[in-house]
C-alpha cells in the first residue's frame, strides 16, 4: 500500500500512476482481507461483531479523511496539491504499521496451528479478562483446526 502511495506520489505519467494504483489495490485488498480475520481471531466471541464492525467503520473514516484531504490542499499548485494527497496517505498506515509491530499479538489461532500452544494460551490470557480460564478457549482452536484438516481431506483440493 505505501509503496503504491509513494509511487502515485511521485508519478510523472499516466502509466506509472496506474502501476501505483496496482499497488495501492492489492494493498488496501490484503487489508480488507486481514483486519477483519484478525479481530475475529483474537476477540472473545460476545464481542467479535461490534470489533469488526469498528474496522468497517475506519474504512470509511479513511475515505472522509481522503476527501478532507482534497479541501486541506485546495489553494496549491495543481502540480503539487494531487501529489500532497497521495503523499499524506502513508501518514495513516505508517502509523498503523508501527503500533501493529509494538502492541498486537500474533494470532492464538496461528500459534496453535504451528504447535506453539503456551504461547497461545499466553496471548489468550492477556486478550480474556484476569482470572477467565483459556485452556477451554486453546482446546476449542485445536479442535476447530483439527476439524477443519479433516473436512480438506474429505473434499479439498483433490476434488477439483
Amino acid at each position: 500500500f505505501i509503496i503504491g502511495l509513494i509511487i502515485q506520489a511521485c508519478a510523472n505519467g499516466y502509466s506509472l500512476l496506474m502501476v501505483g494504483r496496482i499497488f495501492v489495490g492489492l494493498g488496501v485488498g490484503f487489508g480488507l482481507a486481514i483486519d477483519p480475520l484478525y479481530i475475529a481471531e483474537v476477540s472473545p466471541a460476545a464481542h467479535r461483531g461490534e470489533l469488526v464492525t469498528w474496522s468497517e467503520a475506519a474504512i470509511n473514516v479513511g475515505i472522509v479523511l481522503g476527501f478532507f484531504s482534497g479541501i486541506v490542499f485546495y489553494d496549491l499548485n495543481d502540480e503539487l496539491e494531487w501529489r500532497l494527497m497521495f503523499a499524506m496517505g502513508t501518514v495513516l498506515p505508517v502509523a498503523m504499521i508501527i503500533l501493529s509491530q509494538t502492541v498486537m499479538a500474533e494470532s492464538p489461532r496461528w500459534l496453535v496451528s504451528k504447535g506453539q500452544d503456551e504461547e497461545a494460551k499466553e496471548i489468550l490470557r492477556k486478550i480474556y479478562p484476569e482470572g477467565f480460564d483459556v485452556n477451554p478457549v486453546a482446546t476449542d482452536i485445536k479442535e476447530a483446526l483439527e476439524r477443519e484438516r479433516i473436512a480438506e481431506q474429505a473434499v479439498g483440493w483433490n476434488m477439483i
